[in-house]
């Protein structure tokens, strides 16, 4: 074990690194998207199966973009290539967003949404699967958690969009300059950030020294029948959860107010406090799942997702739909860490990238696209109490799958245990 390795996590370079490369992204993220769907209604103008078309047009380009990114970034492990391009999609926001997709949403709305698949895919439906996996292999060659990093990645998220509801109100357009200005920021930190100074020893965490992954290698996953498993639970989880908080919840809940501009502050505060609630937990989480086992945590967050989405069919009072909104935290950060160490103990170290890009973001990115135009469409003719019940035992069905089915954890120990050993060896 190095001596860096000995040192608290707080004290090493990689930790903030890794911390800031999260931070910047998830701020920038934070001001394209916390209000999106309410963007998309409010102020373009968009009807629910409008916004079920566009998000579905925005997942399945994102497919081709998130196995590209998953099997390139284990190719190239820990170096920028691709974390540079993310960088001038991030910059380049204020424009593409203000002058060339709104006003083709406005007055070609086909040809909008193709462009907006495609930019939006490249840098964030797609792209927060690609710096998500690139702070984990960081995170797992310095023997950091990856929930400790990613806590910044949840509090950049939640001032971001406290700051957003504020700037919503006076005017959407400078969230997006907003987003541009953390898109320098990022640009800044590629410059400072130096894999190479990451010793060998560290980087046989996360690949075999000299040896480059192979085509036949990187398909080999596909053939394990643990990996389509681990897709069918995301399928019906991740991508039902995910149309519910970014498609329906925010428009529903918005429109509880008489006011748009009390709607959008409100809305912002439970954002923020939801998200400053995430990074607790976020930090905490991995030790929670060490403890209990992987599985268990995946199941913990399906069964979060299912008590959500159920309760949103019943309750009526205002109160009880913020609780629900903040009821978030516990699901988004439990299932995030959960799944890099469901991927660590049941899959090849080198292979994480394309795992976690292709077995959850893709397969999640799937269950949108198969189900959000649909489920608009539904929320448009009943309502969203009929269409809440049905999303919520949809999710629980999925649940009680994964309790039979998903593969008991290997021991962290053992893993944690190997981990040096490869080290010392190095």
């Amino acid at each position: 074990m190095s001596n860096v390795d000995s040192k608290p996590f707080f004290k090493r370079p990689a930790y903030w690194f890794a911390s800031s490369y999260s931070f910047c992204y998830y701020a920038c993220a934070a001001f394209v998207f916390s209000f999106y769907a309410i963007w998309l209604s409010s102020e373009i103008g968009l009807s629910a199966e409008q916004t079920g078309i566009l998000y579905s047009s925005n997942f399945t380009f994102s497919l081709f973009f998130m196995s590209f990114y998953g099997i390139l970034q284990d190719k190239l492990v820990l170096k920028k290539h691709l974390v540079w391009f993310q960088s001038i999609i991030m910059t380049c926001c204020a424009p593409a967003i203000i002058y060339v997709y709104e006003p083709l949403l406005r007055e070609s709305f086909y040809v909008g949404v193709v462009f907006g698949s495609v930019y939006l895919g490249l840098g964030w439906v797609a792209g927060m699967g690609l710096v998500d996996s690139f702070c984990d292999k960081i995170s797992r060659a310095c023997s950091i958690e990856f929930g400790q990093v990613r806590t910044w990645g949840s509090l950049s998220y939640a001032a971001g969009t406290f700051i957003a509801g504020l700037l919503m109100s006076v005017d959407p357009h400078l969230n997006f300059y907003m987003a541009s200005a953390v898109g320098v920021l990022y640009m800044v930190l590629n410059i400072v950030f130096k894999p190479e100074n990451i010793s060998a020893q560290n980087m046989a965490k996360i690949a075999n020294n000299n040896q480059s992954l192979t085509f036949v290698e990187i398909i080999s996953v596909f053939k394990l029948v643990r990996f389509w498993i681990f897709v069918l639970y995301v399928l019906g989880t991740y991508s039902l959860y995910n149309i519910f908080d970014q498609q329906l919840f925010p428009v529903f809940f918005t429109h509880l107010f008489d006011e748009k501009s009390n709607a959008y502050q409100i809305y912002g505060y439970l954002n923020s406090a939801q998200v400053f609630l995430e990074a607790a937990v976020m930090f905490t989480v991995p030790f929670v799942a060490n403890k209990i086992g992987a599985k268990n945590a995946l199941i913990f967050a399906a069964f979060v997702s299912f008590l959500r989405i159920y309760l949103a069919s019943v309750v009526t009072s205002v109160e009880m739909f913020a609780v629900i909104k903040l009821m978030h935290c516990l699901e988004i950060s439990t299932v995030l860490v959960a799944v890099f160490k469901y991927i660590q103990c049941n899959f090849d170290k080198r292979l994480s990238a394309t795992v976690f890009l292709i077995g959850y973001q893709v397969a999640g990115s799937i269950g949108v696209i198969a189900f959000s135009s649909t489920v608009g469409s539904f929320y448009d003719s009943y309502g969203a109490g009929v269409t809440f019940h049905y999303l919520g035992l949809t999710v629980l069905a999925f649940m009680i799958f994964a309790v039979i089915f998903l593969k008991q954890d290997k021991s962290f120990k053992q893993i944690f245990k190997k981990d040096k050993l490869t080290a010392s060896a190095a």
